[in-house]
């Protein structure tokens, strides 16, 4: 039977991001959790986030000039995609044998770029083996698939961790990363030429200093990362570490968080095409400051579980709900000629908080002021919401018109 092109490359081309998915949840957990053998700082736990949200930026966009200049007979992003993530995956199994922390943050270092080169060239891929119109498709299926690789991960921190023997866990995280990539690619999925992006020139000007929303947008994004980078990236130090719950039990917060955003994401198509976007991200960033101020309130120590998996269940929603419309109004306020250098922007004021404020939540709940994190977070989700309210978004537009 022919090999329906149209039909099975949107689903399938979606199977590599669920070890993605998981690699990016594992930060949240494991990663912590294996990185507090070798310190009791968590100031140091954040160098390893630090790391991992630096090489994010620099490794895309080399990346993504690189792969457009690819001649392989896989294809231009096949190879980036297929070396990167069995790289990655080789890689985290050598955790287990890095005899102090120095060597931890050395070999991170490496995976965490090896997962965003793969990423970088398929992100790219995603929307260049489907027909045009099966974009939407294609991208909503991926960051549906990467949702089940966190959940996949989550669970895994729940019910198989165990800091005597990580190699368990970092053997079935590096299976993750290999086996669906190179199950599909090249192998089933294969690159159409004919579809191949036309990327401009990347350039890191400062056009976007002439377009003041987009400047806003900038300006809540960072904030928003800002607040979410002490739930995210930091929730093991905070949670765990200084609030005492046991890992198992965030890991299992963390599974109500991923259900929340898959619950979401289910709806995440219908959703954000019927209502205003601006008013979605701004409604996110208000729930998101309520409920941070609520958890500031309520989880002390020796508090019930369930007021730890209640919060990041409805934190799910919107934080899911927030980082979609973070994207998709920026293609409403960017002009189309620079939205490729605008995307980049974006990307640094994403990962800039992270490198700065995981320090910063570092080295307060080191100093033992564990108090200030949520009112930081809250504070930060606060500000992200003042400022998309005051954005100035073009009249909605259905997504089916979008492409």
């Amino acid at each position: 039977m022919k090999y329906n092109i149209r039909r099975w490359n949107p689903i399938l081309i979606g199977i590599p991001d669920i070890g993605i998915g998981m690699y990016w949840s594992a930060l949240g957990s494991v990663v912590a959790f294996f990185a507090y053998k070798y310190t009791d700082s968590s100031a140091d736990i954040a160098k390893i986030f630090s790391i991992a949200a630096l090489v994010g930026v620099l490794t895309q966009v080399i990346v993504g000039i690189l792969s457009d200049k690819t001649k392989h007979r896989w294809g231009k992003r096949s190879p980036w995609l297929v070396y990167g993530m069995v790289l990655a995956g080789l890689s985290q199994i050598f955790w287990v044998f890095a005899p102090n922390f120095l060597t931890l943050l050395i070999i991170s270092g490496f995976t965490f770029t090896m997962v965003n080169v793969a990423q970088c060239a398929y992100y790219t891929m995603v929307m260049e083996v489907v027909d045009k119109d099966q974009i939407g498709y294609s991208n909503t299926v991926a960051r549906t698939t990467a949702c089940l690789g966190a959940l996949a991960m989550s669970s895994m921190a729940a019910y198989i961790w165990n800091k005597d023997h990580p190699i368990i866990t970092f053997s079935i995280m590096a299976i993750i990363l290999i086996i669906p990539t190179i199950l599909i690619v090249p192998t089933i999925v294969k690159e159409r030429p004919e579809n191949y992006s036309e990327r401009q020139s990347f350039g890191f000007g400062f056009n976007f200093i002439k377009h003041p929303e987009v400047i806003k947008l900038y300006i809540a994004t960072f904030f928003c990362f800002a607040a979410h980078t002490g739930i995210g990236n930091m929730g093991a130090p905070l949670f765990v570490k200084n609030l005492h719950f046991s890992e198992q039990v965030f890991a299992k917060a963390l599974m109500w968080q991923t259900v929340a955003n898959l619950i979401f994401g289910f709806f995440a198509f219908k959703v954000v095409d019927t209502f205003n976007r601006k008013h979605i991200m701004a409604i996110a960033m208000l729930t998101l400051t309520l409920f941070s101020g609520i958890a500031y309130l309520a989880l002390k120590v020796d508090v019930p579980n369930w007021y730890l998996w209640m919060f990041m269940f409805f934190y799910g929603l919107a934080w899911l709900a927030g980082n979609i419309c973070m994207y998709t109004l920026l293609s409403m306020v960017s002009p189309q000629e620079s939205l490729g250098e605008f995307m980049g922007w974006l990307n640094v004021f994403i990962a800039l908080p992270q490198f700065i404020f995981a320090n910063v939540y570092g080295y307060i709940l080191d100093a033992g002021h564990v108090g200030w994190v949520l009112p930081i977070v809250a504070s930060s989700f606060l500000i992200a919401f003042i400022v998309v309210l005051i954005m100035k978004v073009p009249h909605h537009k259905s997504l089916s018109t979008q492409g």
